[in-house]
């Protein structure tokens, strides 16, 4: 998920400044995860987003996640169900290769649609630990890319048999909430399995995400549980995709402002 839920994931990333230098291993590492094949569609409905407290208390909200491929980016749509406080509140983003993301969020108990500024990315969705710059798709050229290493492992046993290659990421845009991040890529195919994520105010470690199951549907790698840890507030949120389907023909309208409103 990380591109696909953004969470794609897809999954976020860091500094302004440019190295003098190209990293070519890098910048290939980072080539093959962005030419990974990508579904024109995803659906999946009832899925579930639980939020976890230092204390280690669990809050379930309910969703239905929708995305779509299109060739000026992905866009996304989440629809919160349950529980009462977040029913009918809509995430809505709209990709744009070469330019700024649309994001724009609809507030039931308001009644209204309102824009995410693009001094907002470090903005929580649903006072979850995913932040609405998560939630932006990403292109190669968004980032520099530097090699760290290869052949590590992860010790989760959700990687067991996996080795990874790092990579450290800086984006090129100054309204990344994040200074960096590094990424742990699949040696074998490719996909991008973790993210560290640094503070842009103090370069400490902010976040981690981790794609704790990745599924193959239809030829396509599809990210459906998702691990978010803030490390600052001690909090974690897991993002599990249910039921997900990929190639259904969702409709354009399914991802317009005014399917936000109905």
């Amino acid at each position: 998920m990380k591109k696909q839920l953004a969470v794609a994931v897809a999954l976020a990333l860091g500094s302004t400044a440019v190295p003098a230098l190209a990293d070519p291993k890098g910048e290939e590492i980072a080539q093959k995860y962005f030419d990974l094949k990508k579904p024109a569609d995803t659906r999946a409905p009832g899925s579930a987003m639980i939020l976890i407290d230092k204390s280690g208390n669990r809050k379930t909200r309910k969703l239905d996640v929708f995305y779509q491929q299109k060739p000026e980016g992905k866009n996304a749509l989440l629809v919160f169900a349950e529980p009462a406080d977040v029913s009918g509140t809509k995430f809505l983003s709209f990709g744009r290769r070469g330019g700024e993301p649309e994001q724009r969020l609809y507030l039931p108990a308001l009644k209204k649609v309102r824009k995410i500024a693009s001094s907002a990315k470090d903005g929580e969705l649903v006072n979850s630990d995913i932040w609405f710059y998560d939630l932006e798709e990403r292109y190669f050229e968004d980032n520099t890319y530097t090699f760290l290493s290869e052949n590590e492992t992860i010790a989760d046993k959700a990687f067991a048999g996996m080795k990874f290659s790092k990579v450290e990421m800086k984006p090129t845009k100054e309204n990344a909430p994040y200074s960096r991040a590094i990424a742990w890529v699949n040696m074998q195919d490719g996909f991008i399995y973790r993210m560290d994520c640094f503070g842009k105010k103090d370069g400490a470690l902010v976040k981690t995400i981790v794609f704790t199951k990745v599924e193959t549907l239809k030829g396509f790698l599809i990210p459906t549980q998702m691990v978010v840890s803030n490390h600052k507030k001690g909090t974690k949120t897991l993002l599990q995709l249910n039921d997900a389907q990929v190639e259904v023909g969702l409709p354009d309208e399914t991802f317009s402002v005014k399917n936000l409103e109905q």
